[in-house]
């Protein structure tokens, strides 16, 4: 069968029939041939699509879904595209021979700080491969660099090691995936139309550029920079919460904490963390009235303090924002009240707990003995995790 022309960014409307429609996304040239675009797939997919955007709590408008639905059953490709093309934000053109390219679509590009954002991505796949879609971005990755090779073995995070911030570059504020989880797939269908979410989170608010490339395997990218684009975020601030934490006793306290999204994210990320919070921890540390930046929503937090306390599970709602405003602090603030509980009270039989031999570097001070965590960022450590005494390591004196 003749194939859709692609003599530009190649996001043509199809119909049922193969054919580009008039009503396709603005800026693309005129399809050629027939290719076939049947309805029934691309409305399983976009029923996936519809439930996968419920489950990340960013639903589709009631009348959206309805018209949705009713455009599914009668299997009308066409109209099925019409009604979700306006909330794309990317396109991805993927030509007969597997080069990838891209466009912007003409949803607004709006993140939320400390969040992770699900967007709307568009894939015209000539190619009718089923490859795993990948995005990537400059802007994403750590903030970090220096972890040693040893210390990502022994704690078997390796992947921490992957495009750590050698270049000290300032600008790495996002953070990007396509959703693979159910109900959506790891790979491509094969359609020559199908659509696909992603999940962008910014550690940054107000107005921020980032470039966002595809590719379905190294070496896929279009020539001419075609497979990068450019894309102004306006992020809405997160939400400031102070923590008010309170040891067993009543007396205010550090204590560990944890917060996961719905989806399973630990929020902040790991990879965007710099001291006192540390990178290859999920949890940070947080003392009474300190506090600590979070996006608006439900998020599962854990919290505790060390092996003689208690690791406890809640379910905590921040709310969204009164004010608005931008810039890089948040806008709003919100409150968690925790006291912790013991199971255990070993200094009441005298018996105290500490570690006289803390790494604060990961090893690192070997061979850099000016590399690694200050003892003040790993004193709040030993408070979080209940010691009585630690000693931090450096190569020469303790503290």
């Amino acid at each position: 069968a003749a194939r859709v022309g692609h003599a530009d960014a190649g996001h043509q409307l199809l119909d049922g029939n193969g054919r580009a429609h008039a009503g396709a996304l603005p800026g693309t040239a005129a399809a050629r041939g027939h290719s076939g675009q049947p309805g029934q797939p691309l409305a399983a997919n976009i029923q996936r699509v519809v439930e996968a955007l419920h489950s990340l709590g960013a639903p589709l408008p009631a009348d959206l879904r309805t018209d949705l639905t009713k455009a599914g059953r009668a299997r009308d490709a066409t109209r099925l595209q019409e009604l979700l093309d306006a909330r794309v934000l990317l396109v991805v053109h993927i030509n007969p021979e597997a080069r990838v390219k891209v466009a912007r679509g003409p949803a607004q590009a709006a993140l939320q700080q400390a969040g992770y954002a699900p967007v709307l991505v568009k894939i015209v796949n000539e190619s009718r491969g089923t490859q795993r879609l990948r995005i990537a971005s400059p802007q994403s990755g750590p903030v970090y660099a220096g972890m040693s090779r040893l210390s990502a073995e022994r704690m078997q995070q390796q992947h921490l090691r992957d495009n750590e911030n050698t270049d000290r570059r300032t600008d790495r504020f996002l953070d990007l995936e396509m959703f693979t989880a159910s109900p959506m797939t790891a790979s491509l269908s094969g359609l020559e139309a199908e659509y696909a979410v992603a999940l962008i989170y910014s550690s940054e608010s107000g107005r921020r550029e980032a470039t966002v490339t595809f590719d379905v395997g190294q070496g896929t990218q279009d020539l001419g920079f075609r497979a990068e684009l450019p894309v102004l975020f306006d992020v809405k601030p997160a939400v400031r919460v102070k923590l008010h934490v309170l040891d067993h006793d009543g007396a205010p306290t550090t204590a560990r904490f944890q917060f996961v999204d719905q989806q399973g994210h630990v929020v902040p990320p790991q990879a965007k963390r710099l001291a006192p919070d540390l990178f290859f921890q999920k949890h940070v540390y947080r003392a009474h009235g300190e506090d600590v930046l979070l996006p608006p929503g439900e998020l599962t937090m854990f919290y505790g303090r060390g092996p003689e306390y208690r690791w406890i599970k809640r379910t905590v709602t921040i709310p969204v924002p009164s004010s608005g405003g931008h810039g890089s602090r948040s806008s709003g603030q919100a409150e968690i009240a925790v006291r912790l509980e013991r199971w255990i009270d070993p200094a009441g039989r005298g018996f105290y707990s500490g570690d006289h031999h803390i790494h604060a570097a990961g090893c690192a001070h070997y061979t850099s003995p000016t590399e690694g965590v200050d003892p003040k960022d790993m004193f709040r450590q030993v408070k979080g995790e209940g010691l009585n005494v630690g000693s931090v390591l450096t190569w020469g004196p303790g503290f």
